[in-house]
């Protein structure tokens, strides 16, 4: 009896989808375990892989086509068999299959000059390609972009592609002038513009700022640098330490590790703490469950996986679903301070700008260097009020600047 693949519910949040890529054809055999599509869900593109052995016997939704979850999108059996046909419901304008937009900007370079080089993806993901693929290129000291161009007809770069591939036969495109680039409301793109909306029209977000002298804190990680790394395999960082302190200055402040629900604040007793994790085309939030619990150690290595795992295309729903605190940082360029947008349905987002030098005065009334940090606290004021939003701030630069403190806690 023929089995039949749904569009699956890969998170929480997710009522609908749309399959952003197929790798088996009506008539082609699959195993258990094989990849069958690779579906968008409402936070990021996740390949399927089937349940059962047979031969794909119907496919009945386009790439791109929006669907509800649970919805009948193909069928496995054995050959011959026959199967009726799914009514699909109708639940959005579909989105632009990838191919046609591949092939309309191909057409608009093609008007200009001839193309010699296989266009790069227009769809908000950029270039698809396994974690060994990756691996492989990163090796050789080319790119999986290089590859991709060199391989027409190629939707995916695997592990082989890389390895067959010769920079030398790839001639250089002619370069284009007065050509506009226009990249497509679709895939993560379009999801972080939803999710962006959504925030900045329903939350009344106020930010505050604070000042915090990071001495201390760069001194304490200059300490453990060395042998954080020789013993645990982890490059302490900045980040590692700011998301430690921000855990622990949570359990102090419960009410600002919540989620604003319909049904009211669900004020939650794990601190799942996300890191903003900025791509080429976009912006993920992995998140590390019960971060309060976890020794700095622990927590930074932690961070290094999952915020590794966007770069890897190795992210799974589990690993942004949940997320209760979020922290920004934009502390690589040369911003001091910002307003971030909150993650919803969290109620807060910690921003973290760049650490620059000043000179003051001390209790001595001597001028001295210090380093110094603005964090800037987005919160939901629906959920939490100003003077509690203070508060935690107020312990959270005090737990920076004397985290001896800790000891006696």
């Amino acid at each position: 009896m023929a089995k039949e693949v749904l569009m699956p519910k890969l998170s929480s949040t997710m009522d609908k989808g749309h399959v952003t890529e197929w790798f088996k054809k009506v008539g082609d055999p699959i195993k258990v375990g094989e990849v069958l599509f690779e579906v968008m869900t409402d936070k990021i593109a996740i390949e399927v892989e089937a349940y059962d052995a047979g031969i794909i016997l119907g496919r009945y939704v386009e790439v791109g086509q929006v669907v509800p979850v649970n919805s009948v999108i193909a069928h496995i059996g054995a050959a011959g068999e026959k199967v009726e046909t799914p009514t699909l419901a109708k639940v959005d304008a579909p989105v632009k299959p990838v191919e046609e937009l591949k092939v309309a900007a191909q057409s608009i370079v093609q008007s200009v000059t001839p193309v010699v080089v296989q266009a790069l993806p227009i769809d908000g993901f950029g270039v698809r390609a396994t974690p060994a693929a990756r691996k492989a290129a990163k090796e050789r000291g080319i790119t999986v972009e290089a590859v991709f161009q060199a391989t027409p007809g190629l939707h995916r770069v695997h592990l082989k592609d890389v390895e067959h591939f010769n920079p030398s036969n790839v001639k250089s495109a002619p370069v284009q002038v007065g050509i506009e680039k226009v990249i497509p409301w679709s895939g993560i793109r379009k999801l972080i513009a939803d999710q962006m909306s959504k925030s900045h029209s329903t939350v009344p977000s106020v930010t505050i700022n604070a000042e915090v002298n990071v001495d201390t804190m760069l001194k304490l990680r200059f300490e453990l640098l060395d042998k954080v790394e020789k013993e645990f395999g982890v490059r302490l960082t900045v980040t590692h330490l700011l998301a430690f302190f921000v855990a622990k200055t949570l359990k102090k402040h419960p009410n600002m590790n919540a989620l604003a629900l319909e049904d009211g604040i669900h004020v939650m007793p794990s601190v799942n703490l996300g890191i903003a994790v900025a791509l080429e085309n976009g912006l993920i939030v992995p998140n590390i469950k019960n971060a309060q619990a976890l020794s700095l150690v622990e927590l930074a290595k932690a961070i290094k996986t999952q915020t590794s795992k966007p770069k890897n295309n190795a992210l799974l729903p589990d690993d942004i679903t949940g997320g209760t605190f979020t922290i920004t940082s934009l502390g690589t360029t040369a911003v001091t301070d910002f307003n971030p947008i909150i993650n919803v349905p969290e109620v807060c987002i910690l921003g973290v700008g760049r650490t620059i030098q000043r000179v003051e005065f001390d209790d001595n009334n001597t001028l001295i260097k210090v380093n110094k940090m603005t964090l800037s606290l987005s919160f939901d004021h629906r959920a939490i009020d100003g003077y509690p939003a203070a508060l935690f701030l107020t312990d959270l630069v005090y737990l920076i600047e004397h985290p001896l403190t800790l000891l006696v806690d």
